[in-house]
């Protein structure tokens, strides 16, 4: 949405669930995944929810994510130069697993800034966040890039 010319509110979420046919479990191959810079910046890529005997990440069969960016100009760059964005941002998600129940107390958040380019060879997007409320054993990863689509 945005505020005036310059400024912009993206707000996004996500709620997604899955199952198997005939009352099967949703296939592994078909789990939901969450953290990372499509998701819970500051969390390490699809490392949000159930994890196995291994601490391997197995993702889940629900899913719930949401974010805000507040999106600015790049200070210097003139008032119709949409192509470098910076960000405010705060962001909330988590994976469940089979008969887990959807416990929003298990939510992980962070917030950080970022800086979106539209560069020739494709957009960029780096992102530096921190965890808000993260519990031991999460992977944290304060900086993110990603080159191609951002959401």
């Amino acid at each position: 949405y945005p505020f005036s010319r310059s400024l912009t509110l993206l707000l996004i979420g996500e709620l997604d669930a899955g199952d198997g046919y005939g009352g099967k479990p949703l296939p592994f191959f078909k789990n939901y995944y969450s953290g990372g810079i499509g998701s819970v910046r500051g969390f390490r890529n699809a490392s949000l929810g159930p994890r196995d005997i291994d601490n391997s990440f197995l993702g889940g069969n629900r899913k719930v994510n949401g974010s805000a960016e507040l999106l600015f100009p790049v200070p210097g760059s003139g008032p119709a130069d949409r192509s470098m964005r910076l960000g405010a941002f705060i962001d909330a998600g988590q994976v469940y697993g089979g008969s887990e129940k959807l416990d929003l107390s298990l939510l992980r958040a962070s917030s950080g800034m970022s800086f979106a380019w539209n560069s020739p060879i494709g957009p960029m997007k780096i992102s530096v966040a921190w965890p808000l409320n993260n519990k031991p054993g999460d992977d944290i990863q304060h900086v993110q890039f990603t080159l191609g689509y951002i959401f």
